[in-house]
């Protein structure tokens, strides 16, 4: 598929190609809110990660917060990285126009385990990527394009997402590095499924997928939970085959 075809460098040479409409149907059980439904063949895993048509896409430039990951707000611990995926579903929604990717990298990379492409998506005018870190939902990675840390440098100012408190960075908290007085840095929340598939391999399930408050864990078997997908991967598990 045009996704999987690394050909195109530069953002300003991006021909964004691959349009997808969707289905996942089901609420999530990690929102407050029922999330608008993504477009077909589109899924959510976190706030910076898409599976499009069964291929994993990491959103250039952006780093968000995972899954289990918690933040601070005047000494409250909410879960912010469920706050942050559930933004992103709500951007690759039914309501919107379909989402388009190109590949930003000639090769996949291993990103925390597993092959991932890392890719510009657009859903519109919308660089998906820079509209997370825009709302305040994803930090912008070091060697992003400037004006991604413009854009969190005005998130920040404007207190919005995740700056509206304290959160060590995502990078730093897959690392177990945080500050440690501060308890958002060190509670986790794992809420990744893995579980044994159809065919005996290894599966994780998020949050965002429609199936997930019918997955039960065996936790005496080979059941096991998760933080963060990138846990779930190098420890060997898969995406469910959709």
């Amino acid at each position: 598929m045009p996704v999987c075809t690394p050909t195109i460098r530069g953002l300003a040479q991006i021909a964004l190609v691959a349009g997808y409409v969707l289905a996942t149907g089901s609420t999530t059980a990690m929102a407050q809110e029922d999330p608008a439904t993504p477009s077909r063949g589109v899924s959510v895993i976190d706030g910076d990660t898409l599976q499009i048509d069964g291929h994993l896409v990491q959103l250039y430039g952006i780093d968000a917060p995972e899954l289990g990951q918690l933040c601070d707000r005047g000494g409250d611990l909410w879960e912010c990285g469920a706050e942050s995926a559930l933004y992103l579903q709500k951007l690759v929604s039914f309501e919107g126009p379909p989402v388009e990717c190109s590949p930003w990298d000639d090769e996949p990379t291993d990103h925390g385990g597993g092959e991932v492409i890392i890719g510009v998506c657009q859903v519109g005018p919308k660089v998906v990527g820079l509209t997370m870190v825009q709302n305040g939902y994803a930090v912008a990675l070091p060697d992003s394009f400037p004006d991604y840390k413009e854009a969190e440098e005005q998130a920040r100012q404007a207190e919005l997402g995740i700056w509206r408190g304290d959160f060590v960075l995502p990078w730093r908290w897959r690392e177990g590095k945080g500050a440690e007085e501060r308890a958002s840095d060190w509670v986790r929340r794992c809420t990744i499924k893995g579980v044994t598939g159809s065919a005996g391999e290894p599966v994780y399930y998020v949050p965002t997928d429609a199936a997930y408050p019918e997955i039960a864990v065996d936790a005496d078997g080979d059941g096991r939970m998760f933080c963060s997908d990138e846990e779930a991967r190098a420890a060997g598990w898969t995406r469910p085959r959709e």
